[in-house]
């Protein structure tokens, strides 16, 4: 029998393929396609993406070390639940890294790239497939990649792709009420960085964050309750 070329790490397209498994399986997660405490069964997995075992283990093992996925001994695996402790701790980080961005920013960025931040000054759901949510997560990508330091772009972006699992807890309150407070921040903190005015910048910035971080704790706390 040949051996299938997601059986053999060595070679390129067994990458690809690992590469793939984990990327779906991460991006499911944190929309919550697949929500917290789903089981994972390997084999499942493995005819989901019609291919050998190995591969979804890789991946499992991987997104285990990201904290998106638990092993349970002799039950398998699970979609790691939302942890508020761990929720708030991922808040105050993100808050602490976005302020030393926002330094950076406007010591270091050039006036076309604060320029650029004005398109999210407004926000039309007829343009933003995801909505609000991912309008909010362009913004603070930008936000990343404007500061200039990959390191801390990449810190950023891995927060706020983790923490997107608890914002989607929040999700029905935001679209029922009206983003247009939230975008006014925004605006206001692109009008800080636009002036250079830093203190102001960072003091807007770590307000945005931190009432995000209250807005979603609660809303976790609320369904935590209600389970």
């Amino acid at each position: 029998m040949m051996t299938r070329v997601d059986d053999s790490p060595a070679t390129h397209g067994g990458r690809l393929l690992r590469e793939t498994v984990y990327e779906q399986l991460r991006a499911d997660m944190i929309s919550c396609t697949l929500a917290p405490g789903t089981e994972l069964r390997e084999a499942e997995l493995a005819s989901r993406f019609d291919m050998s075992k190995s591969p979804v283990r890789d991946a499992l093992m991987r997104l285990e070390r990201e904290g998106l996925v638990i092993t349970l001994p002799r039950q398998g695996y699970r979609v790691a639940p939302v942890s508020l402790a761990d929720v708030l701790d991922m808040f105050h980080l993100r808050a602490a890294l976005e302020r030393a961005c926002v330094e950076r920013i406007v010591l270091n960025a050039s006036d076309e790239q604060l320029r650029s931040l004005d398109e999210f000054r407004h926000f039309d759901a007829a343009v933003w497939d995801g909505g609000f949510i991912a309008f909010n997560r362009a913004f603070h990508r930008r936000i990343a990649e404007l500061g200039g330091n990959a390191r801390m772009r990449d810190q950023l972006n891995d927060l706020i792709d983790l923490l997107e699992r608890a914002v989607q807890v929040s999700v029905a309150s935001i679209n029922k009420g009206d983003p247009q407070a939230l975008v006014t921040e925004h605006s206001e903190i692109i009008t800080a960085l636009q002036t250079r005015a830093l203190k102001r910048a960072q003091r807007l910035a770590e307000q945005h964050i931190t009432a995000a971080g209250k807005r979603v704790s609660k809303a976790i706390s609320k369904s935590l309750i209600a389970a």
